[in-house]
């Protein structure tokens, strides 16, 4: 009996510790098995089969040793050009845009005196190292600036949290199926219409990061210039300074004048009001004072006669 008493006790404290490892080893298997089953949906959340090489492993395409396969990377670049031939220059971009399948996000152009392209354009993670490469083959390169940003952490964080509504969801149905009384239907429709708003913006938000995953952001400035910037060469003496200097002063100077005239061409109707309004303004005025000044002289008294001394 003492044998049989003591068996029991022993059971007794090896049952939960038993039943905590079971728990902790359930939980790993199941935050193994969400990436699992999200990489048999990669299609809506962009995970890579194993073996695959996903979009977002480098820039170029290729597979990086340091970046691993489902790592989520947004690709940024800054770009200012400059060129002496505006048109051969836009043309290009446009052509190297369209051959590696990006598209315009947006596109302004500023013509005053000089034209100035201010654009966006989104081309696909992969040709994102080529399209650098040859944009700026296409003109002068004044400026070049690359950012990368991993955001593995806050997208698969955002992905397991819809997994769990998603379990939420059917589960709350399957109780709503279930219900018997009008007060616990009016509960679990109020939380199942939460619910279903959570996943809403959570697929909504995985589906944005997967935009700027799959396909990269750069910031392009083309500007038509006269003459491009770095050609010169620096100056040893201060009469070649001075020399310089004057004649770049002389050159801004035509410059300048050349864009005054040309805005005077596009403007000269606006121009022309304006001066008819002036000539109109400057006429009534001149008759009012003249019409001043012949009143004036008609207030002034005459001269009084000459007094005769006789």
């Amino acid at each position: 009996m003492m044998k049989r008493k003591y068996f029991a006790i022993l059971l007794t404290l090896l049952v939960p510790l038993v039943l905590t490892a079971c728990g902790r080893n359930s939980g790993a298997i199941s935050m193994d098995s969400a990436p699992a089953e999200s990489k048999g949906d990669s299609n809506n959340y962009g995970w890579a089969e194993e073996g695959e090489i996903s979009a977002d492993a480098a820039p170029d395409g290729s597979a990086s040793g340091t970046i691993p396969a489902n790592t989520k990377m947004i690709y940024t670049a800054d770009m200012e050009l400059e060129t002496q031939d505006f048109d051969t220059a836009s043309s290009a971009i446009s052509q190297i845009t369209e051959e590696l399948g990006g598209w315009f996000e947006n596109r302004q152009l500023t013509q005053s005196g000089s034209r100035y392209l201010f654009c966006t354009i989104r081309v696909p993670a992969e040709n994102f190292s080529a399209f650098l490469e040859r944009a700026g083959a296409a003109a002068h390169m004044v400026s070049r600036n690359e950012d990368k940003q991993d955001i593995s952490e806050t997208y698969y964080d955002s992905e397991a949290r819809l997994a769990t509504q998603l379990t939420k969801l059917d589960r709350l149905q399957a109780l709503l199926a279930q219900a018997a009384t009008m007060e616990d239907i009016i509960e679990l429709e109020t939380a199942i219409s939460d619910t279903e708003l959570e996943i809403e913006y959570l697929t909504g938000t995985l589906r944005h990061y997967d935009s700027l995953v799959s396909y990269s952001t750069v910031t392009l400035r083309l500007r038509e210039v006269y003459r491009l910037s770095g050609e010169e060469e620096v100056p040893a003496t201060f009469g070649q300074r001075l020399s310089a200097a004057l004649s770049l002063g002389l050159s801004r100077g035509i410059a300048d004048f050349e864009d005054f005239v040309i805005g005077l061409a596009r403007n000269w109707m606006t121009l022309a009001v304006w001066l008819m309004v002036i000539a109109i303004a400057a006429a009534v005025l001149l008759r009012r004072l003249k019409r001043r000044k012949a009143n004036a002289q008609k207030m002034v008294p005459p001269p009084p006669p000459p007094e005769n001394k006789e």
